[in-house]
């Protein structure tokens, strides 16, 4: 599975909000992410050199306009290759569902893997259907970077799509007034990273 996604700052998530409604986007659910990442054992290939990332995540996941809040909650362990260009996201992504990740943790630590960090995220979920095609999109809230993001994503399963699919989602960006060259290629991991080196 080849996850092809662009992510651009945003300095009004409102705003944005009303661009989704003018243009048929469809609110799904509101998430709050806990993603805990692993770096290999000492001595095997550094997922910071290779741009891979190997993370635990744990997904709870409730609708914002529904009171009393119900949440439902999800585990899954995910694996993320290389990106593939200099403009986006685009990675071939393996995720998997787990039921314990606790017990995860505690296999990946016996195995020697280290733990990196955890990131905290606060997700509002959309749909759209753009020139026939279903596209994710998500508003993401950053706690400690303090500022918020879009994100916008396709699943392929080939290489063949990626450029298409790369071109359909800078199009519906463009609708929303962002520019390719608004593009973050840096993980939300490497974003924190650098803020923390920086201080």
């Amino acid at each position: 599975m080849i996850e092809v996604e662009i992510k651009v700052k945003i300095s009004d998530p409102n705003l944005m909000r009303k661009k989704f409604e003018e243009n048929n986007g469809i609110y799904k659910l509101s998430l709050d992410h806990e993603d805990t990442y692993f770096n290999m054992p000492n001595g095997l290939r550094d997922f910071r050199q290779t741009d891979e990332a190997l993370r635990l995540r744990k997904s709870i996941e409730f609708h914002k306009n529904i009171q009393p809040k119900s949440q439902n909650i999800n585990y899954y362990i995910t694996y993320k290759g290389k990106k593939f260009d200099n403009t986006t996201k685009t990675r071939e992504e393996i995720e998997i569902k787990i039921s314990e990740i606790e017990e995860m943790k505690r296999l990946l630590k016996f195995l020697g893997f280290r733990e990196v960090f955890t990131v905290v995220k606060k997700r509002e979920l959309y749909d759209f259907m753009f020139h026939g095609t279903r596209i994710e999109a998500l508003i993401d809230y950053i706690p400690i970077l303090e500022q918020h993001f879009l994100e916008v994503e396709l699943i392929t399963e080939s290489l063949d799509n990626v450029e298409t699919s790369k071109e359909i989602l800078f199009q519906l960006l463009d609708k929303f007034g962002i520019n390719r060259e608004d593009s973050v290629r840096s993980s939300y991991l490497e974003l924190i990273s650098e803020k923390l080196n920086g201080i």
